[in-house]
C-alpha cells in the first residue's frame, strides 16, 4: 500500500510538468501566427538541432516507460492485496490497462512544443555554444551518463520519500479530518 501511496505522490508531484509541456503546446498553437520573437532569438532549425543533439524524444521515451513500469509495479502491489494469488491472465490484463490509460504519448507534439519556448528564452548565440558543447566529447559523456545519473537519482529521491511517507500520510489525514469537519460546519451538520 505505501508503494503505491509513493506512487501517487511522484505521480501527483510530476503532473505539473506535463501539464505545462502539454500546455505549451496549445499555447503554442494558438500564438503560432502572432508570436514574434527578439531577432536574436534561436532560429526552429537551431532548437530542433539541439533537442536532437540532446536525444530528448529518447529521455521522454525512457521516462515515459519508466512511469509505466513504476504504474504497473503500483497497481499490481494494490491488486494483490486484494487478490493474493493472481492468475497470469489477470495480472496480463492489469498491466494492459496501464498500457491502454497511458498509451502513446505524441513525442513530435511533445517537442515541437519546446521549440518556441527555446526560441523565447534562448539566443541564437545560446544554442550555437549548446550545440558546440553538447556535440564535443564532453557534452556526449554527458549525454551518455545522464541516464544512469538519473535513476540513481531518482532512486535516491524515492529512498528519502519513503522514509518520510509516514509523516507525510499523517499530514494529509489530518488535513482531509479538517476540510471534513469545516464542511460539516458550513453545512450545519457538524458534531454537537
Amino acid at each position: 500500500m505505501r508503494k503505491v501511496l509513493l506512487l501517487l505522490v511522484l505521480v501527483v508531484a510530476g503532473a505539473p510538468v506535463f501539464a505545462q509541456v502539454v500546455g505549451a503546446k496549445v499555447a503554442s498553437q494558438a500564438k503560432t501566427t502572432e508570436e514574434t520573437f527578439a531577432p536574436d532569438a534561436a532560429t526552429h532549425d537551431q532548437v530542433m538541432t539541439l533537442l536532437d543533439l540532446l536525444q530528448i524524444r529518447k529521455t521522454m521515451t525512457t521516462m515515459m516507460d519508466g512511469m509505466k513500469q513504476a504504474m504497473k509495479q503500483g497497481a499490481e502491489t494494490s491488486f494483490r492485496e486484494r487478490v493474493p494469488d493472481p492468475t497470469p491472465k489477470q495480472l496480463e490484463a492489469l498491466h494492459g490497462m496501464i498500457d491502454d490509460a497511458i498509451g502513446e504519448m505524441p513525442l513530435n507534439e511533445l517537442v515541437e512544443a519546446m521549440v518556441p519556448i527555446y526560441r523565447r528564452h534562448l539566443t541564437k548565440s545560446d544554442v550555437e555554444e549548446m550545440i558546440r558543447f553538447f556535440a564535443g566529447p564532453v557534452g556526449q559523456k554527458l549525454l551518455r551518463e545522464q541516464p544512469q545519473m538519473m535513476q540513481e537519482g531518482m532512486q535516491a529521491g524515492m529512498a528519502i520519500q519513503e522514509k518520510r511517507m509516514d509523516q507525510i500520510m499523517i499530514k494529509v489525514r489530518e488535513r482531509a479530518e479538517q476540510l471534513a469537519e469545516a464542511s460539516e460546519e458550513k453545512s450545519g451538520t457538524g458534531k454537537k
